[in-house]
């Protein structure tokens, strides 16, 4: 059997609960998704294990705020082992509040798994969050368009920013609307 691919969603509260969604795109990736969906052998032998982990500076139990009246269980801290640089294959930021300014721990946790290969994905303005950690500099990256010249390219001034839906430079992918 396949070792689960293992992503760590970092949310920075609140976040956009729309911009939470993308992580279902790789819960459908699982050979449990497919079987359910009823589709053919060859197709569910294509699938993949998926461990997700839901991460936050509030710690394991926690609940956090969402847009919309939602919420979120939190099952990992910064700290925990599962999610400790290297032990994840991807990172994904999902946007939070554009005038948060993410605690230090978060950026080190960011900062550190980046500087571990971790594949980082940002999904609108959780490119922010990566932009406060510096693994940005020196790099191409998108967000949300029309924050890129209102507020992107006057915070983050080593970004090579990119008015496009999503951007890849490296391990991180960076996307805006």
């Amino acid at each position: 059997m396949t070792s689960p691919l293992k992503i760590g969603v970092l949310i920075v509260p609140p976040v956009q609960l729309l911009d939470v969604s993308p992580i279902d795109l790789f819960g459908m990736l699982t050979p449990e998704y497919l079987r359910a969906c009823n589709m053919p052998a060859s197709v569910i032998s294509l699938g993949i294990p998926v461990s997700i982990h839901y991460i936050s500076l509030s710690g394991p139990g926690s609940i956090v705020e969402l847009t919309a009246q939602a919420h979120l269980q939190i099952s990992h801290g910064l700290d925990s082992p599962d999610v400790a640089p290297g032990k994840l294959d991807i990172v994904m930021i999902p946007g939070p509040d554009p005038g948060i300014v993410p605690e230090k721990e978060v950026l080190e946790f960011v900062r550190r798994h980046v500087e571990a290969g971790v594949t980082l994905l940002t999904v609108c303005t959780g490119v922010m969050v990566a932009g406060y950690a510096g693994v940005l500099d020196g790099k191409r990256a998108s967000g949300p368009r029309p924050l890129i010249d209102m507020i992107l390219t006057k915070k983050f001034k080593e970004v090579k920013w990119e008015d496009k839906r999503w951007s890849v430079d490296g391990n991180i992918w960076s996307s805006g609307e």
